[in-house]
């Protein structure tokens, strides 16, 4: 148990979108993080529907939420604050047919762009655990259940 524990679990729906082979990533601007677009979910909510929205809030796209890949819970500490996540990964497809190229945030603080998924580590992408599951083939690596489910904890 941490010597601080969060005040709360954080649950976000996360996207994994492809073009061409490579996966679309949110940035967070200001401290250079990327991530797999989504957000938080809302009471009432179920985690499809809040990535559904938040892409339409974030950058106007509508998108097709598919199958579920992968649930992970992770324990880690920003700007100081315990944090605690538990992320549902799902497959999402453009509602408008093919990607496109370039995708527009609506909101100021975040970013959106193409990466190759060797490029990840370079593109400061967190979570380590979702980074680690995208490099042994994402999806494809999951040959069993059990492989959809991913717990880390970050040291102190």
């Amino acid at each position: 148990m941490p010597s601080r524990a969060p005040k709360k679990i954080e649950c976000i729906a996360r996207a994994l979108a492809v073009r061409d082979g490579r996966i679309l990533l949110c940035r967070n601007i200001e401290h250079d993080l990327a991530y797999l677009p989504g957000g938080h979910v809302d009471p009432g909510e179920t985690a499809a529907e809040a990535l559904a929205r938040e892409f339409i809030e974030e950058c106007g796209l509508r998108v097709d939420v598919g199958p579920f890949l992968l649930a992970n819970e992770h324990l880690f500490t920003q700007l100081g604050k315990p944090r605690h996540e538990w992320n549902a990964v799902f497959h999402v497809e453009h509602s408008g047919g093919a990607w496109p190229e370039t995708i527009t945030s609506l909101e100021a603080e975040l970013a959106f762009e193409w990466c190759e998924v060797a490029s990840l580590p370079e593109a400061n992408f967190v979570p380590a655990p979702l980074l680690a599951w995208l490099l042994a083939g994402g999806p494809d690596a999951v040959a069993d259940p059990s492989d959809m489910w991913v717990s880390h904890r970050e040291p102190e």
